[in-house]
């Protein structure tokens, strides 16, 4: 299939590709920090990438429509959208869809424990991580809520790592 003249155009400023047959249909990890790497960039790497296992993005430009078009990678196994202020409650409804997600860090994005109290019903995911400044009674009951929901995932607060620099455990809200 041939490219448009968008789409030539974002394959050779992003990955130096020139040709269609030349694209990988899937990739294994996705890294990006602080990068300009936008909603129209997952568009077009959506278009011709069917498979993504992991995507590491920090402080991109994507919001919720980025992660519409993230939830479409099959074997997506590892989300990190750290840093995301456009990243709101709306994209709960794509973490939901994606059926091979076992990690989610949505750690300062606009995303609150209460939104994924009400929406998040993914039975996949084994871990998030996620920023929160509630009081204790309302993440403990939040984190009772979620438990209860997806009893096979944990939910750390405040912290993107299942462990501390001296390489102890970081207890989850609830283990």
């Amino acid at each position: 299939m041939k490219l448009s003249k968008e789409e030539k155009k974002f394959w050779q400023r992003h990955f130096r590709i020139d040709k269609a047959e030349n694209i990988p249909s899937k990739l294994n990890i996705f890294k990006e920090v602080d990068s300009d790497c936008d909603d129209e960039f997952f568009y077009f790497l959506s278009l011709r990438i069917a498979s993504i296992t992991e995507i590491h993005l920090k402080e991109s430009q994507i919001t919720d429509e980025g992660v519409k078009y993230i939830s479409i990678f099959k074997g997506l196994t590892t989300l990190y959208l750290r840093k995301h202020d456009e990243i709101t409650k709306t994209s709960i409804s794509y973490f939901n869809q994606m059926m091979d997600l076992r990690s989610l860090n949505i750690t300062k994005t606009s995303i609150t424990l209460s939104d994924l109290c009400e929406n998040l019903n993914n039975q996949t995911l084994r871990e998030i991580f996620l920023s929160s400044e509630d009081t204790k009674e309302n993440i403990l009951e939040k984190g009772f809520i979620m438990k209860e929901r997806m009893p096979e995932c944990n939910i750390y607060l405040n912290t993107s790592f299942t462990t501390d620099v001296f390489d102890n455990p970081i207890k989850p809200i609830f283990d």
